[in-house]
């Protein structure tokens, strides 16, 4: 059981190697994939979340923030950022480009663990 936690942990490091030399030390990058996985897994459940939402949970930071990567992310074509039913509200949306990329980063994770 040891050496399995152990074999885990080393995956875990060399996952974390390999999106460090993806990222360069990209933070923001790191966030938008964060970012990316919250949406999928609202979309999944079958719900909507607006901007309002997005700054509740706090590993997204402010209001400015949350827009700044949501902008990197809509020019990237990963999010579509839509009106909402009230005028003050906007919708966030993960696009197909936007699951790929997170498809490709569960693919690195694979490789990186040795699946």
């Amino acid at each position: 059981m040891i050496k399995k936690t152990y074999m885990q942990n080393l995956a875990y490091v060399r996952f974390l190697s390999l999106m460090r030399a993806v990222y360069k030390q990209d933070h923001d990058a790191r966030r938008v994939d964060d970012l990316l996985a919250y949406l999928y897994e609202i979309a999944q459940a079958k719900r909507q979340v607006n901007m309002t939402d997005l700054v509740k949970q706090e590993s997204f930071g402010t209001l400015q923030t949350l827009t700044k990567y949501l902008r990197r992310m809509t020019n990237e074509g990963l999010v579509a950022v839509n009106p909402g039913e009230d005028r003050r509200t906007s919708m966030v949306t993960l696009t197909a480009k936007g699951i790929s990329r997170l498809a490709d980063r569960e693919q690195l994770l694979l490789e990186a663990m040795g699946r």
